[in-house]
């Protein structure tokens, strides 16, 4: 089967070539194992190619996992930013829900990006819940997060003049804690409790689905 990471693989030049299968066997042992897994020595088995192309295109594990991270979440960002504005530029501040889905439409979609694959956004959430949690959390979000949150909250900030900044960001936050925990997949969000027995099927819910669901919640939540 031809998924975005083989097409994506055999387009490249041969030295980008390399670049991007490590990078693919990163993300992949991300998404199965975690992000502890992912050692040099692991994508170097992972790849099979030798450690010299990973300090070669890499430098450090640190610049590995920071390729692997920028190469995922920039376009995400572009696109959530062309989202909102798209919605601003109809006239007058977008509804809740438009703001919304523009923050959450692209994550939850990820997988569907070019190069990208079912478990891309399984990979990227590990890295977050990890970043999110870091000493290091402040420089992070500055370096690759604070055109995006400073345009969501300001937006939202339009739409809700009501709300006290605090009260603003603590709700941003919580729908940035929402997404990453469901961008690990619909089975993660449906995982049926103990207590119940002998349950009816749960449906499949396309990545639609999941962004409706998110919409609807998060929305309320904004408003309350």
């Amino acid at each position: 089967m031809t998924n975005g990471y083989v097409s994506s693989v055999r387009q490249a030049p041969h030295g980008e070539k390399t670049r991007i299968q490590i990078l693919d066997s990163a993300e992949s042992i991300c998404a199965a194992q975690g992000l502890e897994a992912v050692s040099i020595r692991a994508v170097v088995e992972h790849a099979r190619v030798n450690l010299g192309a990973v300090t070669y295109h890499f430098g450090s594990k640190q610049g590995l996992l920071e390729a692997m991270f920028r190469r995922r979440v920039m376009p995400m960002n572009d696109k959530r930013l062309a989202l909102l504005e798209e919605c601003e530029a109809s006239g007058g501040p977008p509804a809740v829900e438009e703001i919304v889905h523009a923050f959450v439409q692209p994550s939850l979609s990820l997988w569907k990006a070019p190069g990208c694959g079912p478990h891309t956004p399984i990979a990227v959430s590990q890295f977050l819940a990890r970043a999110f949690v870091s000493p290091g959390e402040h420089d992070f979000l500055s370096k690759y997060y604070e055109p995006v949150r400073s345009r969501f909250i300001a937006a939202l900030g339009r739409r809700l003049p009501h709300l006290e900044l605090s009260e603003l960001l603590w709700r941003y936050n919580m729908m940035v804690g929402a997404l990453v925990y469901a961008m690990g997949g619909n089975d993660r969000m449906v995982r049926l409790p103990d207590v119940v027995e002998a349950p009816a099927p749960i449906g499949e819910a396309d990545d639609s689905d999941q962004v409706a669901y998110m919409v609807r919640f998060l929305s309320a939540g904004f408003r309350a």
